[in-house]
């Protein structure tokens, strides 16, 4: 099992919805404590980082060369980057696994500790013979992941049912919506490349969820899980993933 991470980043521009940044970070800061954070999780773990670099400054790629990552520039755009970043995870193996990755999510230590026992524990959590999960679905879903628990799922309006389940080591609940942040197997983006390209159009992740993750009926579509609490943090004021000390974390690596 191996998670291939494709990380998208662009220092020019601060914010494209406008929200404020928290603790005052600068964009090359949130750059670099999130690859930091996602590089010190992951690690330990079978993996390969490719940066999709969209008008990167020299002193930010000089910073990803630090690393081991491969790194691919242009002049892409926001919506020409999430295209390339499609075309670029078609190139893996169809059993490997794509991370997503937009470059102001900062992880906790654990996060892959948590997602590689999620992956390897699927069998059991959703489609052993004994679990009354498959009594409920007409199909066997796929499997797709988004790391962080946004605040808004918990507020009225946004209170959704869906199904939760937990591994030996992390409790996950079932989500209908991301961000272009999410982790899926390369089978799985073959078999929704063209939705994925439309999706990518406007970067609307609104459409990229409505065509990627399921609720109830999974004959066409995944089911996606986010981790509770959760292992990620989109850095905007109002995105904060509940019940995690992210200011403690993003000391450690600023």
């Amino acid at each position: 099992m191996k998670i291939n991470v494709i990380f998208r980043a662009c220092d020019q521009v601060n914010s494209f919805n406008k929200n404020p940044r928290p603790f005052n970070l600068t964009k090359q800061e949130i750059i670099r404590i999130s690859f930091k954070s996602l590089y010190t999780s992951i690690r330990n773990y079978p993996h390969s980082i490719l940066i999709i670099g969209d008008k990167l400054s020299e002193e930010m790629i000089d910073f990803f060369k630090s690393y081991d990552t491969k790194i691919i520039l242009g002049n892409y755009g926001n919506e020409e980057s999430i295209k390339e970043s499609i075309r670029q995870a078609l190139t893996f193996p169809e059993n490997e696994w794509i991370y997503f990755c937009e470059d102001d999510y900062l992880h906790t230590p654990d996060c892959f500790s948590h997602i590689f026992t999620l992956i390897k524990e699927r069998e059991n959590i959703f489609y052993s013979k004994k679990n009354i999960f498959l009594r409920y679905v007409k199909h066997r879903p796929e499997l797709a992941i988004h790391p962080p628990d946004y605040p808004d799922r918990y507020r009225n309006k946004k209170r959704d049912k869906g199904y939760l389940f937990h591994t030996s080591t992390c409790h996950w609940r079932q989500v209908a919506n991301t961000t272009f942040t999410f982790m899926m197997e390369v089978k799985n983006i073959r078999r929704f490349t063209k939705e994925m390209m439309r999706s990518a159009v406007g970067a609307n992740d609104r459409l990229l969820s409505e065509q990627l993750f399921g609720t109830n009926d999974f004959s066409k579509k995944c089911l996606c899980l986010s981790p509770v609490p959760g292992l990620s943090n989109h850095m905007h004021m109002d995105t904060f993933t509940p019940l995690v000390n992210w200011e403690d974390i993003m000391k450690k690596y600023l």
